[in-house]
């Protein structure tokens, strides 16, 4: 079985009685993970109602968030690997502030990712 959540990406491998009993917990517990019970099954991640969701809900700033937590930094944190004031980096998460170019390259080094994620479409 493997369970697919917008956060994270989950293989579970589970043999025996009682399946039925953890995939409506899994569900329970989160309402949006896809389950798919073998791999003869494929589910389209970018078709589904969730993915579509997310994609128009996508602002560099919303994506630097998600970087940045992903890294495990806070805001201060992140401000003193890059030498970009923490208030900078607080308004451009609330998408108050635009990325540049020099900014987006900084905040990508710092997170391990490119810079062009962080410059909007």
């Amino acid at each position: 079985m493997q369970v697919q959540e917008k956060k994270r990406h989950i293989d579970v491998f589970i043999h025996g009685l009682g399946l039925e009993a953890i995939k409506a917990a899994l569900l329970q517990s989160m309402p949006e993970a896809v389950i798919i019970d073998d791999d003869e099954t494929y589910v389209d991640w970018e078709k589904t109602d969730l993915a579509m969701k997310i994609k128009m809900n996508k602002t560099p700033g919303k994506i630097l968030l998600a970087y940045r937590e992903r890294a495990g930094l806070s805001i201060v944190q992140l401000a003193e690997k890059t030498g970009i004031k923490y208030t900078n980096i607080s308004a451009m998460e609330s998408d108050n502030r635009v990325i540049g170019l020099s900014v987006a390259k900084k905040l990508a080094s710092a997170l391990g990712c490119d810079y062009t994620k962080f410059l909007g479409t």
